[in-house]
């Protein structure tokens, strides 16, 4: 059963050419990255649905525009991507995956600005939360049931918390490793924690790691690895859980900031780490494997982490955030959740007092 929920999407437009500017049409780079996929421009147009000609003078076409061919036919070899269709794709992917958070959490402020006129009876839940895969795809799984709505809203972790702890949320979503190492990273934490006032709601564990290209050419395996062959580091932004782990893995190990190439290049969310790695911008970066494996990067697991949704105790106990943890035990949303590699949702729903975790 699904109900009326106006769900609201902000796009990237992109355009090229001599001004006035044209959209590049999304055909072209579904179009460009089927030919990667498959080698051959027959499989690609059926792949995206085109007829051949149609394809073929898309590709004409902003080949002219953009100046230079992005693609090229070899006799007995089919269709590549000449290096600046791969750069382009490539580009995209790495822009639309470090704006797509801010694009999301744009336009679910629209739809709770918009929220009076299109669908005032729905209850919203305000969720600012660390960068994950699996909460977008429980916004979505909630947009399309009765019941409340998520505003999510991607920001750190520690910057999270401090949101619930000064009213501009309802719930805050980070991540603490598991075991010793947990113990330290809560630390930073703890100023924001209030045991009495506050619970925890567990989402998902999930794994975070090292992300290399897929042949590991630098055969990068240990934290030290990246030291010793000098690679090219891409880092999470400060106040992410993922940087605060990184930044104590290091210390751990002796290793100073300095060390590394590339330790202030920041992105701000995992697919954004992924496509600078994929993308050949960067050597190594530390993220989950759900992004590593959406860009078909090898992934070398260091730690598994818990996923919270730090919520008030009076807050709790409202209707429709108790209908939320509801949706989490579901046998839907863990089905959902262990789809994507590296989470595991066998304890989705659970509450536990922070003294537990």
């Amino acid at each position: 059963m699904s109900d009326s929920h106006a769900a609201l999407h902000l796009d990237l437009i992109w355009s090229a050419g001599q001004e006035p500017r044209r959209p590049i049409e999304p055909e072209l780079f579904a179009l460009l990255e089927a030919i990667r996929e498959t080698g051959k421009l027959t499989s690609a147009t059926a792949r995206v649905g085109l007829p051949y000609r149609q394809a073929w003078g898309l590709i004409t076409k902003w080949s002219g525009l953009i100046g230079q061919p992005l693609v090229t036919k070899e006799q007995g070899r089919g269709t590549r991507l000449t290096q600046l269709g791969e750069r382009l794709l490539w580009l995209r992917e790495r822009i639309e995956a470090r704006l797509s958070p801010h694009l999301e959490s744009a336009a679910s402020e629209v739809e709770q600005q918009l929220g009076g006129m299109l669908d005032a009876a729905q209850p919203t839940i305000c969720l600012y939360a660390s960068h994950d895969l699996v909460l977008a795809e429980l916004r979505d799984l909630l947009r399309m049931r009765p019941g409340p709505k998520l505003d999510l809203r991607f920001t750190g972790s520690l910057d999270s918390v401090v949101a619930l702890c000064k009213a501009r949320c309802d719930m805050a979503g980070f991540h603490i490793p598991e075991g010793d190492f947990g113990g330290e990273i809560s630390a930073a934490y703890q100023p924001w924690l209030k045991p009495r006032l506050q619970r925890l709601v567990h989402f998902v564990k999930r794994r975070q790691g090292l992300m290399v290209a897929s042949d590991n050419p630098m055969g990068i395996r240990t934290i030290e690895d990246i030291v010793r062959t000098r690679a090219r580091l891409i880092n999470r932004q400060r106040g992410s859980g993922t940087r605060l782990a990184f930044e104590r893995m290091l210390r751990d190990r002796g290793i100073e900031r300095g060390e590394i190439t590339g330790f202030y290049s920041e992105e701000f969310t995992h697919l954004a780490v992924a496509a600078a790695v994929a993308s050949g911008m960067a050597d190594v970066g530390v993220g989950i494997e759900a992004a590593a494996k959406k860009l078909r990067l090898e992934f070398i697991p260091l730690f598994t982490e818990d996923y919270y949704l730090l919520v008030k105790k009076e807050t709790l106990e409202q209707k429709h955030i108790a209908e939320l943890v509801e949706v989490l035990k579901s046998a839907e949303f863990r089905a959902l959740a262990t789809s994507i590699p590296g989470y595991d949702a066998a304890a989705a729903g659970v509450v536990k007092m922070i003294g537990e975790a």
